[in-house]
């Protein structure tokens, strides 16, 4: 099998006072991909301080249904654990994203800042790509905005971090998994 194997190697520069809310990389891809499959946590969300109610398995979505419609939109729709992901058209082409071992994966149709400029879900137009989001680790939810902060195992602290990605092609015959 072909694939580009993306291995990314991170070296916190200076002090960071602040946690990162995500470590990893964002692509965007063509707005046709629209259907997602995945072999990871689900079937909905999870984060690293809330995926006691996912579970290990094989799972079939579109990128729309992997949002969660928040009344102020924020950050949502993440898959932890994920071993692999493959977003496609309706033909069946696309790309397959492998993590070794996993990866944190979200994919929508609108980027993370949109999502931070955004005060109600009608703020969030979709454009022509999908953005995707594949992370070595996220920063847990909670926020003491309303209710307890993060925990600290679940604070994303900049550090050294090394992760790597395998990236190929989904053809019409070959099938996701």
């Amino acid at each position: 099998d072909d694939a580009l194997v993306l291995t990314l190697d991170v070296e916190p520069d200076g002090a960071w006072p602040l946690p990162l809310p995500r470590l990893g990389l964002r692509l965007g891809l063509p707005g046709d991909l629209g259907m997602v499959e995945w072999f990871g946590c689900g079937p909905g969300e999870a984060y690293p301080d809330s995926r006691r109610a996912a579970r290990i398995g094989r799972f079939l979505s579109t990128v729309e249904a992997l949002q969660t419609p928040y009344v102020v939109p924020q950050e949502n729709g993440n898959r932890t654990e994920v071993r692999w992901a493959s977003l496609t058209s309706r033909h069946g082409t696309g790309l397959r994203i492998e993590g070794r071992p996993h990866v944190e994966f979200t994919a929508r149709r609108w980027t993370s800042e949109d999502i931070d400029a955004a005060r109600h879900p009608t703020d969030l137009t979709p454009g022509g790509r999908i953005w995707v989001n594949i992370d070595a680790a996220q920063h847990g939810l909670g926020s003491a905005a309303c209710g307890p902060e993060v925990l600290p195992q679940y604070r994303l602290a900049a550090r050294s971090t090394t992760f790597t990605v395998f990236l190929s092609e989904v053809r019409a015959d070959a099938g996701a998994g």
